[in-house]
């Protein structure tokens, strides 16, 4: 029978998810071309997909939940990547996109 995942991982998991709201309540009150507020939502929720992608591997843990957390990782990756997309659009002025 599983158990449950392991400690470290959900601590790298609350880290990072707590660290990716602060970046997206900044993000949301900082001008839409703060490319730093940008950078940072984007790093964090690259920092979210892997802690997702560690719970996902983690074989304490039951196959529903590590198949859910694969499904997450993919979406905050999917995030990360639209996030450094949208910054370095708005890195290159003039640039069609």
């Amino acid at each position: 029978m599983a158990g449950r995942p392991s400690r470290e991982a959900v601590a790298r998991w609350n880290e990072a998810y707590a660290e990716q709201t602060s970046a997206l309540f900044a993000a949301m009150r900082s001008a839409s071309d703060d490319l730093a507020a940008v950078r940072r939502l984007a790093h964090a929720y690259h920092a979210v997909a892997i802690a997702w992608r560690a719970l996902s591997a983690d074989l304490a843990a039951p196959l529903w939940a590590r198949h859910a957390s694969a499904v997450a990782a993919e979406e905050f990756e999917r995030r990360a990547r639209m996030e450094f997309d949208r910054a370095d659009s708005a890195q290159r002025p003039g640039e069609i996109t």
